[in-house]
Formats: structure tokens, C-alpha cells, sequence
């Protein structure tokens, strides 16, 4: 029988809200908050269900996430993918995670990823459901992080980065007006190429502009092992570095997807293990992860399913086993 190390949290995350710039557009309106941001800064939590000095480790899935667990033991995470209108079943998965002990972190598209559709959403058409959306959160007996288009880089069919920047900050600003952001921790999620200084055409800034860097709770990333064989100390203490030179210091990192395999030169469960430890010892910015165990869009040869071999299993099991990992208290 695994040991888990069952973090109550402290009470951080039950109906706590995330600290939030004042919106923009005075049209909004503003909700009375129902709760006051001052408690999230009294506890040293960094956004709603944040734990300080603990990371949420988790994953994807393919399949169910209890089906998943029967092979990693019991997880602190679960990242899902959903669509624009799809209430039912993000509800469905949402209350299953809280019961279970996992922070859920849900990802969901524009209504079309068609040309214009970010600039639509940024200019309020799409507000209703956006309400509709904070206020079914805002029901919730336990906190969620909520990512709107993941890596936006790679649709770049829908609109330019300062689009997307416009698009995310109003679903944020009439969000917060509508429930002061109860129960929510908003985050966007770049790819960790673009904070690469090899790659010369796409700079983090224009999506992470200053109206995102001010509102979200902290900054995503996806970060797989390549053929470089860098690990997390190198590449995300560059994205550590790009929050540090925009001022935002105190700004975390939560890793929405990541992945190994033993098709790349060295042992899977060797970089895993160094990114682990490196992410445990700087759990001050470091706040969630979520491994990708699935073998959905992943090139030939390329298995990043936990179970590629028994040592890559073994180390992340010894992670969560760690005294940083930590779930949701249930109750």
C-alpha cells in the first residue's frame, strides 16, 4: 500500500479567491466579493488552493483518472481538456476531483478556433457564457485552475498574440466582476519553446503582456524532454527569469503538461527525477504539475506514458511520495 503524505492545505483553496487586478472596463460592473482577498495574503497563499512550500503533482489521461491511479497511486492533480460549452461534463469531473483529493486544472477552447474569434470574445460577445461559466465555479466547495487556450502560439489561425492577450483578459475581467473569481486560480499556459533563446521568432511578452502578467494567478508552461537533455533546472528557471525581468517576482510557475521517454538519450526516469528534485527545491515558484500519461499526438518512438518501463513508473511514484507533494483535503 502506497504512503501518501495527505496535506490538509490549512484550509487554503475552500472558497478562496485569487488576487486580482482591477478590470479594465468600468462597463463590466462589479460583483461584491464573497470573500475577501485578504485572506488569501494572511495564509501566504499565492493564489485559491495554493499550499505554500507544496506542489500539486498530477496528470493527464487518456482514460479515467481512477483508472490511472491504480497504477501511480493516488494523485494531488488532475488536468483535463474541454470545450467552450461543455457545463455537464466539466461539472461531472470537477466534483468527482474535489471528492477524491484533486485539484482540478481545466483547459478550454474558444467556441470555433476560427480567424476572429479571439478578437470576438475580447470585444464581448461572448460574455453571458463567460458569467454563466464564473458563476457555476464559484458553486464549488473547493478551487479550480482554469486555463483559457492553452498554448495559444500554436493557433495561430485564430489571431495574433496581442488577440489572445486581449481575449484572456477580458474573460478574466468579467469574471472577476462577476464573482470576485470565487474558487479560481487563472492561468494561461505557453509552450516552453517560446522562452527558448534558440527560438527567435516568437517572444513570451506578446502573449504574457502586462494586462496578463497583472491579473493571472501565475504563469503555465509545457515542457517536454528533448534531445537537448535539459531538464527543469535549466528550462524552467528561464521562465523563472523572464517573470523575474518583467517585474513580477513573485509570480509562480505551474507546469500544465510535461513528459519523458526512454527514446531520448539517458534514462526517462533519471530526468524525471533531476526535474523533480530541482521543482522540490523551489517550491517558492513552483506551485503544480501536471505529467502528460498518455500517448495521444506524441511523435513515433516518443512514449511518454508512465508506464514506458518501471523505473519511469517507480520515480514518479517517488514523487508523490515526497513531503512537497500534496493533495485537497476532502470534507
Amino acid at each position: 500500500m502506497q504512503r501518501r503524505a495527505f496535506l490538509s492545505c490549512l484550509g487554503l483553496g475552500l472558497g478562496t479567491v485569487a488576487t486580482s487586478a482591477t478590470p479594465a472596463g468600468a462597463s463590466l460592473g462589479r460583483a461584491t466579493r464573497l470573500e475577501p482577498v485578504a485572506r488569501l495574503a494572511a495564509t501566504g497563499a499565492r493564489w485559491a488552493g495554493h499550499v505554500p512550500g507544496r506542489i500539486y503533482l498530477g496528470m493527464s489521461t487518456a482514460g479515467s483518472i481512477e483508472q490511472a491511479e491504480q497504477q501511480t497511486g493516488r494523485v494531488g492533480l488532475n488536468r483535463t481538456f474541454s470545450s467552450w460549452g461543455n457545463a455537464d461534463g466539466e461539472d461531472r469531473q470537477i466534483r468527482a476531483d474535489h471528492s477524491s483529493g484533486r485539484l482540478p486544472w481545466i483547459s478550454f477552447k474558444p467556441p470555433a478556433s476560427t480567424s476572429g474569434m479571439w478578437s470576438s470574445i475580447a470585444a464581448g460577445r461572448y460574455d453571458g457564457d463567460i458569467r454563466a461559466r464564473a458563476r457555476r465555479y464559484a458553486g464549488y466547495s473547493a478551487p479550480v485552475i482554469v486555463t483559457f487556450n492553452h498554448e495559444p502560439q500554436t493557433d495561430t489561425q485564430v489571431g495574433s498574440p496581442a488577440e489572445f492577450a486581449a481575449a484572456w483578459t477580458r474573460i478574466y475581467d468579467v469574471w472577476e466582476s462577476e464573482t470576485g473569481l470565487r474558487n479560481v486560480a487563472f492561468a494561461p499556459i505557453i509552450g516552453e519553446w517560446v522562452f527558448n533563446p534558440v527560438n527567435r521568432t516568437e517572444d513570451p511578452a506578446q502573449y504574457m503582456s502586462q494586462a496578463v502578467l497583472r491579473r493571472m494567478a501565475f504563469l503555465g508552461v509545457d515542457l517536454y524532454q528533448n534531445p537537448s537533455g535539459d531538464d527543469y533546472a535549466t528550462r524552467l528557471d528561464r521562465v523563472i527569469g523572464f517573470l523575474d525581468n518583467q517585474g513580477r517576482t513573485e509570480m509562480m510557475v505551474g507546469v500544465g503538461e510535461t513528459g519523458c521517454s526512454d527514446y531520448y538519450a539517458g534514462s526517462a526516469a533519471d530526468w524525471w527525477t533531476r526535474s523533480w528534485q530541482w521543482a522540490a527545491s523551489h517550491a517558492d515558484r513552483i506551485g503544480a504539475i501536471s505529467y502528460f500519461n498518455s500517448s495521444r499526438n506524441s511523435r513515433s518512438g516518443v512514449d511518454w506514458r508512465l508506464d514506458e518501463s518501471t523505473s519511469k513508473l517507480n520515480a514518479f511514484r517517488a514523487s508523490l511520495d515526497s513531503a512537497v507533494s500534496c493533495r485537497l483535503a476532502v470534507g
